[in-house]
């Protein structure tokens, strides 16, 4: 087996989340910080939080909105263009 093949092995790397919990684990890292754990998911505390994260359902609202106004538009044009066309055939 080569020596130098694998990275360093730390049989005690400190774990730190961001909900502020800390604990060691094995890992090729010294250090590791991360955002959510076994203490704060929502898996796991059974406490499920909504997050609406920079208004992303304010955002789809708006394009669902949008799209819905662009159809009635067209469909307002349809009807202008049949009416404008059957006019003429009338006369």
């Amino acid at each position: 087996m080569k020596t130098k093949g694998h990275p360093k092995w730390y049989p005690e790397a400190h774990v730190a989340c961001a909900c502020g919990a800390q604990f060691t684990t094995g890992s090729t890292s010294p250090t590791i910080q991360v955002e959510v754990c076994s203490n704060c998911h929502p898996l796991w505390t059974g406490q499920q939080k909504f997050l609406d994260t920079a208004g992303r359902v304010d955002k789809f609202n708006q394009r669902v909105a949008m799209a819905d106004k662009k159809k009635a538009e067209a469909a307002a044009r349809k009807t202008r263009k049949e009416a404008e066309e059957a006019a003429p055939a009338s006369a």
